[in-house]
């Protein structure tokens, strides 16, 4: 066999994907399913986490839907639709949490008592029509789940890659919604222009 020119033999494959290896430890502890003894991450922690994480998506659709129900001025509807899809994908991301927790042989608490305790976002609702303050909660709120998670992915780092890849998922999900809140945020906080005689400049009548 002809050896490319500057390259190393390769050396015999790591323990982790040697055959009879891999069998012999997947037969160790068969209860645990898809848990296998290369994942190198402390599950109880993971699982803790992802729990947290769980109780912030549900909490943070809640409050979406809750403000998208108090956006009422037509004008301001493609506003509440957008809260609405956010109530959904997050919805969407908790119940994917709770299977991964499932996978790593724990129970996903929904315990309404337990959620805003460990939520990472504080519920927060306001008098209807205050878009202002709505859609700047909202930012805030996906903010603080895109650093949450963000941590969490360097804290998972290699250890349990299945997890770290559902992490950067919701990740990017929360980045997304977090672009798309600026601007009518933005929009929603700026004053009004002036009309009429507060828009004239003081001087001689």
């Amino acid at each position: 066999m002809t050896r490319h020119a500057g390259r190393e033999p390769a050396g015999p494959p790591p323990p982790a994907v040697r055959t009879r290896e891999v069998r012999d430890r997947a037969l160790l502890d068969l209860d645990d399913g898809p848990v296998t003894p290369s994942n190198r991450a402390e599950l109880t922690a993971v699982a803790g986490l992802l729990n947290v994480l769980l109780a912030s998506l549900v909490v943070s659709s809640l409050q979406h839907e809750q403000h998208a129900l108090l956006v009422r001025a037509p004008a301001d509807r493609t506003i509440a639709e957008f809260l609405y899809a956010c109530a959904d994908r997050d919805r969407a991301g908790a119940r994917l949490l709770a299977a991964r927790i499932r996978q790593l042989g724990f129970a996903a608490d929904h315990d309404p008592q337990h959620l805003a305790g460990r939520s990472r976002v504080a519920f927060q609702t306001f008098p209807d029509g205050d878009l202002a303050g709505i859609v700047t909660q909202d930012l805030v709120g996906a903010r603080i789940l895109v650093q949450t998670l963000q941590e969490a992915v360097r804290w998972v780092g290699d250890d349990d890659p299945t997890t770290r890849r559902l992490l950067e998922r919701l990740l990017e999900e929360k980045e997304a919604q977090a672009a798309d809140l600026s601007a009518p945020c933005s929009a929603a906080r700026r004053p009004p222009p002036a009309t009429g005689d507060q828009g004239r400049a003081t001087g001689h009548p």
